[in-house]
């Protein structure tokens, strides 16, 4: 099942799966339920968590892949560690000269696919290790963060500027940090900024205005592009085997590219497939495309 929760402020992404763990196991005589989610929120920041329980779990992945919506109050004039409002003040500048419209240009200039460098205190791991957990250990021996590809699809500004202070609306990609974004815009103007309050919209077509609802683990293959299997295809991908794409069932088209995978949905499987040419070596001829199950992501139903 998928469960929408609007997590508050102050409670981290690993407690809230706790919580509902513990009342899953509960509801359920105290039979142990593997629970996850599809993506942490910042501690500091709230908005629409998933919470994933029992097979759904095997899903994290491709649900991390959907876009997300962020609102964000951005502060400028001032940059911190943490690059929000929780940390230190590592620099401060003028601010009171950043019009609306050079604030709209800066703006403008994260769209699309970029380099992001992740913030030093976040969840991303390294070496296996968070690496809030490295910076706040030796904070003078933090390795190099490299940085990595993120996709922009939308970032406007909602309202005016204001104390030093402007809302900004973000639609991206997996493992965008909007903290970065806000950290990255005051190095730009040369002001500083940070993110002063951040709040989770939705993710794909789940909304934090449905937060408390239970969803079924199908929904979320709804986003993808589908195949409805044959008997004999389902019966094969349900054994291991790779099949040709080539008459394996009914397509139906998702909003997310396939390159974020293919959902094969169909009477006795639900779940993920992988993509591939063929090599000849099935007897179909070389540069055909087969289809296999995606490894742990098959779901039996």
């Amino acid at each position: 099942m998928i469960i929408l929760t609007d997590k508050p402020v102050g409670v981290r992404s690993s407690e809230a799966v706790a919580e509902a763990k513990r009342r899953l196991c509960a509801e359920n005589g105290g039979k142990k339920i593997r629970v996850g989610h599809a993506g942490t929120l910042d501690s500091t920041a709230s908005g629409l968590l998933i919470i994933l329980a029992g097979t759904a779990t095997r899903l994290s992945d491709y649900i991390m892949k959907l876009p997300k919506v962020y609102e964000a109050e951005v502060r400028l004039g001032r940059s911190t560690d943490t690059c929000d409002a929780s940390g230190e003040t590592v620099f401060e500048g003028d601010a009171g000269r950043v019009t609306e419209a050079v604030f709209d240009r800066v703006l403008f200039s994260f769209l699309g696919v970029r380099d992001q460098t992740p913030p030093e205190i976040s969840a991303l791991k390294l070496g296996g290790v968070p690496l809030h957990k490295i910076a706040r250990a030796a904070a003078d021996k933090v390795p190099a963060i490299n940085p990595r590809p993120v996709c922009v699809y939308s970032i406007v500004r909602r309202g005016l500027i204001a104390d030093g202070r402007v809302r900004i609306s973000v639609t991206c990609g997996k493992g965008t940090y909007i903290r970065a974004i806000a950290r990255d815009i005051g190095v730009i103007l040369g002001c500083g900024a940070h993110v002063e309050s951040l709040r989770r919209l939705s993710v794909g077509r789940f909304s934090v205005s449905d937060a408390g609802l239970v969803k079924p683990t199908r929904e979320a293959g709804e986003m993808f592009q589908r195949l409805t299997p044959t008997e004999e295809t389902e019966r094969r991908l349900i054994g291991g085997m790779s099949v040709p794409l080539r008459g394996a069932g009914r397509y139906v088209p998702g909003s997310m590219e396939l390159r974020h995978g293919l959902c094969i949905d169909g009477a006795r499987l639900f779940g993920f497939a992988e993509v591939f040419r063929g090599d000849g070596s099935a007897g179909d001829g070389d540069g055909r495309l087969f289809i296999r199950p995606a490894a742990n992501i098959e779901i039996a139903t």
